[in-house]
């Protein structure tokens, strides 16, 4: 129980340390987002769905206080909430876990049609520009000068150009990550309230059990039209749900040759080494490999044709 304890009050202080390394509006999320996450699915796991009334009342609140980044806290709330009723049973697997993070993705993709959009987009840039000049000080402080440190001042500005080209369109895809991130660190967070309420224990689940629903096909297609379509308001929306789609095919790219790998006998640290010695060393390839492996595995289900894997594995 100990132990527990110091996990607990461990998590919560890097949350809080990296809250306080942030800018606002982003330092409050830190915080309030794997709570939030946390109390709606240990509410919705234990006593039903009233455990609802938290993303409901989170809602009011945004509404009330009238912040578009707001919003992000009820929508990762639900996902909370969703993940606490799908908890009897088994629990939900990987594959499902991502359908329920349809709320984050939903106010990622919506967030471009927000009027101070242009404004978050402008100070993340400002931000970004910012830490380019600390890196060409960092570089002049360690003694590059003259051609050498031309030529890396060249590089970093052309970086920044293209950076700022890119930045409306990818900006909601990195928060979309990012608060995918920060629900699974409140998960970890309810399993530890959990351990110490002596609670059952949330349920785990595998990557190789990595498997989306045929839903994702959908928003992969979805988003691929709308990028084609010619309706400039829209890319960025066009681009978040295509490319959120296809990071998800990727996973489960990696979740099939992961399988495939352990129900053939190769021990799983190997697994994880080969991984990503492949990855580093072909990054490219790789990732279209396991995109490929993922799309397909839609239709062909490769899993399905494995061998048993041996006890223990």
């Amino acid at each position: 129980m100990g132990r527990t304890w110091l996990a607990l009050l461990l998590s919560l202080a890097a949350l809080t340390l990296l809250a306080m390394q942030s800018d606002s509006p982003w330092s409050r999320l830190w915080i309030l987002v794997p709570v939030s996450v946390a109390a709606a699915l240990l509410v919705t796991w234990r006593f039903g769905l009233g455990g609802l009334a938290i993303p409901a009342a989170l809602a009011a609140l945004a509404v009330r206080v009238w912040s578009p980044w707001m919003w992000c806290v009820p929508a990762t709330a639900l996902t909370g909430a969703l993940m606490g009723a799908r908890e009897e049973g088994g629990g939900p697997t990987y594959g499902a876990r991502a359908l329920l993070l349809v709320p984050v993705l939903v106010f990622a993709a919506a967030l471009p049609f927000a009027a101070p959009y242009p404004t978050l987009v402008a100070h993340v840039d400002r931000e970004l520009k910012a830490g380019d000049a600390q890196l060409v000080e960092l570089a002049r402080a360690v003694g590059s000068s003259g051609p050498r440190l031309a030529e890396f001042e060249r590089t970093v500005a052309d970086n920044a150009r293209v950076r700022s080209t890119a930045l409306p369109r990818v900006l909601p895809l990195v928060l979309f990550v990012w608060l995918a991130l920060l629900v699974s660190a409140g998960r970890a967070l309810a399993a530890r309230v959990a351990r110490l309420l002596r609670w059952p224990p949330l349920s785990r689940a595998r990557l190789r059990d990595w498997r989306l629903p045929d839903v994702a096909l959908w928003t992969m297609l979805v988003g691929l039209a709308l990028v084609l379509a010619p309706w400039p308001v829209a890319a960025s929306t066009a681009w978040t749900l295509l490319l959120a789609s296809l990071l998800g095919f990727c996973v489960q790219g990696i979740a099939v040759v992961e399988s495939s790998l352990l129900t053939r006998g190769v021990p799983p640290a190997l697994v994880l080494l080969t991984l990503l010695f492949v990855f580093a060393v072909a990054m490219p390839l790789f990732l279209l490999t396991v995109l490929v492996v993922g799309v397909s595995d839609a239709w062909l289900d490769y899993r399905r044709l494995e061998p048993v894997a041996p006890d223990g594995e």
